[in-house]
């Protein structure tokens, strides 16, 4: 372990030392706990165990044999947690590469995962919302409101979750409705973005059997976190608006459960910054590119938060996804369960592609239309049952349409131009499958499950035009399909209800993919099913420990694993082509460690958090893509590759940690005043796929502060700090798309205080 990583990874033990000594019990436990608790659990002396629907029944976390990390909806919403794209700041193994729109945007679980410029690809890490799989992972990448919890679930997730979930899932669970009358409120306000978020539900009954819930929010930011003097203006500005309806319905033996949610976003967000310029470059970057940057008197670096761009950047979204959900008890006790879910997600984006004050290519738009439907047959066993049981159908409709649109080149000796690209890519996904628990004695369970699944892509499109990067017209079409198994097996150990003990082993699947990427051979090969990947499989083990001591006052979860990747589907950029392909990128192995805490050290304090140390690295992977700068110094041929076997996967930081102390007060029979603290440091990481270590991110840490105050149970008023000291860190460093030799970045926003009101009722 590098010094950094030690002394950053002995301050969390020697937290969690003190609060033993303090008269707190240490627990091993394998997989997941909740977050700090709320105002209103503040006091408690024992740690609950949270519900969670992970193997798609209600069970208490501690009774589930899977690695993750249960996070309380509240809890999320008081950390500033409020989007799925942030959660990798209080989750272990989790990381996120951010992008100028959420389509290039995406989540890694243990290292694993694909943010891909490409409509033809689908991420490892699943988002499911409310039971429903999102699809690909733009559409996924919402904000959180009215949210119950969270659950990361770590590891191949396919045969409960259905579709594409080799590395993991993401299962959001939203507030249900309640048959007494409440609801809740709530204002921030931050500083540096002028940011005003407001966010509110209100529930109750309509009729005896009948309950109803309302909810929304709405987040207006007046100032981002770039600023373009050529523009005069900030960029990085975010503006959204979501609502929710709830009804829940209870007739005998029959309950029908629907929601409908909107979403709208109007962002101007998200800027790449020029970070970093290599000594040789392109003869594009030294023509146009340096002498733009020495007009404008800008030297590239790691935390140069100024645009240059003569264009801005945007991305409107709309979604719309209801989900129907039917379950009628049996005579015998068994539940047969419907669930029908359908999504239509709407995407423009646009982008200043040069991100220079000419125009080189200076207009570069997309547009995206997603129609999803999912439907799902359950038949679950009887709750108090010795075998316990999910046997289910499935089927999976995508159809994605896409239009991209490259036009520029004014201010240079190749004259205006434009290339489009329209695009469709269809999937279709039929399943059946079966997971059970068989409690073989009093202290031993055997689980396991099976999914056999068909998978069908097909994907066709043009692309034409003049654009001097891009130039002529190819059309190509190719249709796939696969069928495939996805499976697990593990026994389970009860030392007693406090000390359990897991071992399983499971295997993963994610489809095939194609890259319809503007420079693939789909469309500049006379074989467009040279573009096909194959599927990617897994094959992981675990084992895992789940303890209690000290009445429930220290709960620490622990899971050991080891992970083997055949035909990684990774989204790499190409030296060569100066563009993003898809391409299976051979064999990848990760292994480590992950850690959830959480502890009642003395009366009033709250202490927990996570740890994981996760060694990913491609065990095989011959004839990867060159980097730029090899290629321009001739070091690194085309049709050979470089040898990255042996080498730590992008984007996946070998140590993460965060923690959080919370301290109550109390000065009246319902009041109570607290701060909190919350600490996350990220290990340093090579975003690029080529692993060119100009793409590196240095290690960090960010700090965030809370003061609060709650009155009567029903009032709270908080002042906060986050990233408190300023940090400058990256969500993902690139090679500039064009400029052969420089890099650009996207940067995280900087420190921001403010306020936050909140009232329930």
């Amino acid at each position: 372990m590098r010094k950094s990583a030690l002394a950053h990874s002995c301050a969390v033990i020697a937290l969690a030392v003190g609060a033993l000594q303090s008269g707190t019990a240490l627990a091993q436990t394998a997989g997941a706990q909740d977050t700090a608790p709320t105002a209103q659990e503040g006091r408690s002396d024992r740690i609950d165990d949270i519900v969670v629907t992970a193997q798609r029944r209600d069970q208490g976390l501690s009774e589930v044999p899977i690695s993750m990390t249960a996070l309380d909806g509240e809890g999320l919403e008081r950390q500033g947690i409020t989007r799925i794209d942030s959660l990798f700041a209080v989750t272990p193994a989790l990381s996120y590469q951010g992008s100028q729109s959420s389509a290039g945007s995406g989540l890694r679980v243990r290292g694993v995962g694909s943010a891909a410029f490409n409509a033809g690809t689908e991420q490892s890490v699943s988002t499911i919302i409310d039971g429903v799989v999102t699809g690909p992972a733009a559409s996924g990448l919402s904000d959180l409101f009215d949210v119950q919890r969270v659950e990361v679930l770590r590891g191949p997730q396919g045969t409960l979750f259905g579709k594409n979930a080799s590395a993991g899932a993401i299962n959001v669970v939203t507030n249900a409705p309640e048959h007494d009358f409440g609801g809740y409120g709530v204002v921030r306000y931050g500083e540096a973005m002028e940011e005003i978020r407001v966010e509110g539900a209100i529930t109750g009954p309509i009729g005896e059997n009948t309950a109803v819930r309302l909810a929304g929010f709405y987040l207006d930011q007046n100032e981002g976190w770039t600023r373009n003097p050529i523009r005069n203006q900030t960029e990085d500005v975010r503006n959204r608006w979501g609502a929710r309806f709830r009804l829940n319905h209870e007739a005998g033996p029959l309950t029908a459960d629907f929601i409908y949610t909107y979403e709208q976003r109007d962002d101007d967000c998200c800027t790449r910054t020029f970070s970093g310029l290599e000594a040789v470059r392109g003869s594009l970057t030294n023509t146009f590119l340096v002498p733009r940057l020495t007009a404008n008197g800008l030297v590239p670096s790691p935390g140069n938060r100024i645009s240059i761009s003569e264009q801005g950047v945007e991305e409107k979204m709309r979604s719309d996804y209801a989900v129907l959900t039917l379950a009628y008890q049996l005579s015998g006790g068994q539940t047969l369960k419907s669930i029908t879910g359908a999504r239509k997600w709407e995407q423009y984006e646009f982008n200043d592609g040069d991100r220079i004050d000419i125009d080189v290519g200076s207009f570069a738009i997309q547009r995206r239309d997603l129609d999803l439907f999912t439907q799902e047959l359950q038949l679950l066993s009887a709750p108090d049952s010795r075998l316990q049981y999910v046997l289910g159908l499935y089927f999976y409709d995508q159809d994605l349409h896409e239009f991209t649109s490259t036009k520029g080149g004014s201010s240079t000796p190749f004259r205006l131009g434009e290339t489009v690209v329209p695009l469709d890519v269809a999937v279709r996904n039929m399943a059946v499958y079966a997971d059970a628990t068989y409690d073989l004695t009093d202290q031993w369970q055997v689980f396991g499950g099976a999914r056999l699944l068909k998978e069908e892509v097909e994907a066709s499109g043009t692309r034409s035009g003049n654009f001097f990067a891009f130039p002529g017209t190819f059309s190509a079409s190719v249709s796939d399909d696969d069928t495939n198994w996805v499976g697990r097996f593990g026994l389970r150990y009860m030392l007693n209800e406090d000390l359990s003990f897991y071992g399983s082993v499971s295997r993963g699947y994610k489809g095939k993919a194609v890259d319809v990427s503007i420079s693939s051979p789909f469309f500049l090969s006379t074989n467009p099913q040279s573009a096909v990947l194959r599927p990617e499989t897994v094959i992981n083990l675990e084992l895992g420990a789940r303890t209690r001591f000290n009445d429930g006052r220290f709960v620490l979860n622990g899971t050991l694993f080891h992970s083997d990747f055949t035909d990684f589907q990774a989204s790499q950029f190409d030296g060569t082509t100066a563009a993003f392909i898809l391409r299976n990128a051979g064999k990848v192995k990760t292994q480590g460690l992950e850690v959830d805490f959480k502890s009642i050290p003395w009366d009033g304090g709250t202490l927990s958090g996570g740890f994981s140390f996760v060694d990913a690295v491609f065990d095989e992977y011959k004839g990867a893509p060159c980097t730029v700068p090899s290629t321009l110094a001739r070091t690194c041929l085309a049709t050979v590759g470089q040898d990255l076997s042996g080498k730590q996967v992008n984007a996946s930081p070998r140590y993460q940690l965060n923690a959080s102390y919370r301290h109550d007060f109390d000065f009246g029979v319902d009041d109570i005043f607290y701060v909190q603290g919350e600490y996350a440091w990220r290990d340093d990481v090579v975003f690029g796929g080529d692993l060119n270590p100009a793409t590196t991110q240095p290690a960090y840490g960010v700090a965030n502060f809370r003061v609060g105050v709650r009155l009567d149970d029903r009032y709270e008023l908080v002042a906060f700090a986050e990233n408190a000291f300023d940090e400058t860190y990256a969500y993902r460093i690139i090679d500039a798309v064009l400029w052969s030799g420089a890099y650009q970045t996207y940067l995280a926003p900087g420190r921001t205080v403010g306020v936050e009101l909140r009232a329930d009722f």
